[in-house]
């Protein structure tokens, strides 16, 4: 780790310990007016240090996958990234027991926000009423968050989600969360050349983005206007929070280990190592997110790609090989798993002040450490 680096990831401690006392000393309704600075800071300082461990990992001089690509064949799913892979634990499975606002109690929080983007997105998320992810689309077509959002809209058509795969990746130049969509439609309509020229695009990027802290806030907000306590508005949007696109990342990653067997087929080995490189690439990007589950598919889809590679080959720059980082892997998914297994007996007997201190450490530190915090205060108890 070089000194930029570490001064950065010290900045983001500094930040986000500042956010946690302002969450734990401050009124609600103010949230947002005083901690955006900090959030921005934060978001930025994190960009950075992506950006850096992007320089470093193109600096090892990876290669791209050739063009114009071998025919493709539809294989069925590899086991290790089934379906049940984003099957909810015990904690998510409470999600069908989330209330939904009704019109009139979104109604005030709308007006105050002016029907602004956020408030929009987070009012059509928490009545499920889609006139106003509609109306959101129609009056800020160049909204990232609304781009995002307009992606995964149920009833659009293949041109229309084209459509706002393209706006999305306009409106977040940076974010290669819009290019790795965008190929997997490209990949599901036939289109490969399109599908590698976009993952290549996405491997040079320094963000991955999905808003999922943005969306937790704005929905939290409109669970408070709508007279829900804190503990209760914080529990309810935590838990109730979509993860559209973790389903099709994990699409993604086999469509891809399915692209190198091409090229390995073809004879061209070395775009076959390029290609699930970029699998493993993916893996490492998307391992970013605050929650545990998003987290644990990532890592699946990165051991899945060097589970197609040499094992004794070296991986990194640290003197790893392939197996030893598949080894680390399967490591962390088992002590993910298990992490899980000791805290979804805790849930119900979570107080008030517990669910507003474990939602405030999740979104600060990560899932995984505010679990560890839950796991640790019970057991004393």
């Amino acid at each position: 780790m070089t000194k930029l680096q570490a001064g950065i990831i010290g900045a983001i401690v500094v930040a986000s310990v500042l956010i946690t006392l302002v969450i734990q000393h401050q009124a609600p309704v103010k949230l947002r007016e005083e901690n955006q600075s900090l959030r921005q800071q934060i978001a930025q300082l994190k960009a950075d240090t992506e950006r850096l461990s992007n320089r470093v990992t193109h600096a090892k001089g990876v290669r791209a996958p050739r063009l114009p690509a071998p025919p493709m064949q539809v294989t069925n799913p590899p086991s290790a990234l089934a379906t049940e892979d984003l099957q909810p634990t015990n904690l998510y499975a409470r999600l069908d027991k989330s209330p939904k606002l009704t019109a009139e109690q979104v109604e005030s929080y709308l007006k105050a926000a002016r029907r602004n983007a956020a408030s929009l997105l987070a009012a059509f998320r928490t009545t499920g009423n889609p006139a106003l992810l509609e109306e959101a689309m129609q009056q800020y077509p160049n909204d990232p968050q609304v781009d995002f959002e307009a992606v995964f809209k149920e009833d659009s058509s293949p041109e229309q989600r084209r459509q706002w795969l393209d706006a999305f990746k306009q409106s977040a130049p940076d974010n290669a969360l819009a290019n790795y969509l965008s190929a997997l439609d490209y990949f599901k309509a036939g289109q490969t050349d399109q599908a590698v020229q976009e993952l290549i695009a996405a491997d040079g990027k320094p963000q991955f983005q999905d808003y999922r802290l943005d969306r937790l806030q704005d929905d939290e907000e409109a669970y408070l206007a709508a007279g829900y306590s804190v503990a209760e508005a914080k529990a309810i949007a935590f838990l109730s929070i979509a993860l559209p696109d973790l389903r099709e990342l994990r699409d993604l990653g086999q469509d891809m280990v399915g692209l190198a067997n091409s090229y390995r087929q073809a004879g061209d080995e070395a775009s076959a190592l390029a290609a699930l490189q970029m699998v493993a690439n993916l893996g490492q990007q998307a391992s970013t997110g605050e929650y545990m589950i998003d987290q644990d598919l990532s890592r699946k889809v990165e051991r899945n790609a060097l589970r197609a590679m040499d094992p004794n080959s070296p991986y990194g720059g640290n003197g790893q090989t392939v197996q030893d980082r598949i080894n680390q892997l399967t490591q962390r998914i088992a002590a993910s798993y298990e992490l899980t297994k000791q805290g979804d007996s805790l849930w119900q007997t979570m107080s008030d002040q517990d669910w507003i201190s474990y939602t405030d450490r999740m979104r600060v530190f990560g899932e995984q450490a505010a679990m560890r915090w839950l796991i640790s205060k019970y057991s004393q108890k």
